[in-house]
């Protein structure tokens, strides 16, 4: 699955867990940063980072090893995907 299609399957999630506007959903790009202490990212917080991660769990069939440090793979939807697809090829 290319970066683009797994962007594609995240929108949902943003919507669903997150109660993202659906146009605002659209307008996610693999540029777009996550968390809220940086300008113009979608201002995410811990209590929805929380609630991305068991939507992408869900969504992809693997769950996140809360002992690895996360948050490098939550700064932007790029480094999001890559750890998806990254995850997906170990399955």
């Amino acid at each position: 699955m290319d970066d683009r299609a797994v962007l594609e399957q995240l929108k949902p999630i943003l919507m669903d867990r997150l109660k993202f506007d659906p146009a605002r959903a659209a307008q996610v790009t693999l540029d777009t940063y996550l968390p809220k202490e940086i300008e113009g990212s979608l201002g995410l917080d811990s209590l929805d980072f929380i609630e991305l991660a068991m939507g992408i769990e869900e969504q992809f069939g693997f769950a996140m090893d809360e002992r690895e440090e996360l948050d490098k793979h939550f700064e932007s939807f790029d480094t999001l995907v890559r750890y998806i697809t990254s995850r997906m090829t170990q399955g």
